[in-house]
């Protein structure tokens, strides 16, 4: 049996082109649900029954800040700073999580719902946020993985004969 550590599976969102992860995140979850409507006849002998209709899913993510967008601040990750804009910005984003050991990798389109932060006296300013889910969320195995200029890049097969670099 094989168990896989939550540093594993990292949050990328897509900026400019690339996917950059969300900075110093400490969690991500990611979650999904279906509505449901009711099924229950006289025949099922006085048991509910129910048939799912609409799905969804979010993800949602903490860090600890970082700057990630004026000058001297690592522009190589999402903070708090960048991922408000996106928010404001109302961007339709493009993620995916992907780990190190981990053989699959999870991508889709979302928006950001939800962000916040926290500044407690004597302790690091930490942010939390959520991506709602726009449309289904998707799921391939790695199929190789090269290296491009130092970077872990993911192809995936589209099931053709296709390579897809996420």
């Amino acid at each position: 049996m094989e168990y896989f550590k939550g540093e594993e599976r990292i949050l990328y969102i897509k900026i400019l082109g690339e996917y950059i992860p969300i900075g110093c995140l400490s969690e991500n979850s990611f979650s999904e649900s279906s509505e449901t409507i009711d099924t229950t006849t006289r025949d099922n002998g006085g048991w509910n029954t129910s048939r799912p209709t609409m799905q969804s899913y979010s993800i949602t993510f903490n860090g600890i800040q970082v700057n990630s967008t004026i000058a001297g601040g690592d522009l190589n990750v999402a903070s708090y700073d960048r991922l408000k804009e996106l928010k404001r910005d109302r961007q339709l984003l493009e993620w995916k999580i992907q780990g190190t050991n981990f053989p699959i990798v999870d991508y889709g389109k979302a928006y950001i719902t939800d962000i916040s932060e926290a500044a407690p006296v004597n302790e690091l300013i930490t942010f939390s946020g959520t991506l709602n889910g726009f449309g289904q969320p998707l799921m391939a195995s790695i199929a190789l993985v090269l290296l491009n200029n130092g970077d872990p890049s993911v192809i995936i097969q589209d099931g053709n004969t296709n390579l897809i670099k996420v």
